[in-house]
């Protein structure tokens, strides 16, 4: 039981962690390569947001198979 939580705590603060990553390097291009305007600030905030937290579940469980050996 207590293995199986801490796996997931563990799932959960990778995926956060990748999260914040992904969020950055987003915000970096976004900056360089989006205008700036409330039209495409919300586009990101739902439409490239929720893809990025969609994103960082998956290479998540990727990583935590790999790491498995499944």
């Amino acid at each position: 039981m207590l293995k199986k939580v801490s796996e997931k705590v563990i799932y959960f603060v990778f995926t956060l962690f990748l999260f914040v990553l992904l969020w950055k390097a987003m915000g970096v291009f976004w900056n360089a390569f989006v205008p700036w305007n409330l039209t495409t600030d919300l586009i990101g905030l739902f439409v490239v947001a929720p893809l990025l937290i969609i994103l960082a579940f998956v290479l998540s469980g990727l990583s935590f198979k790999v790491i498995r050996g499944c």
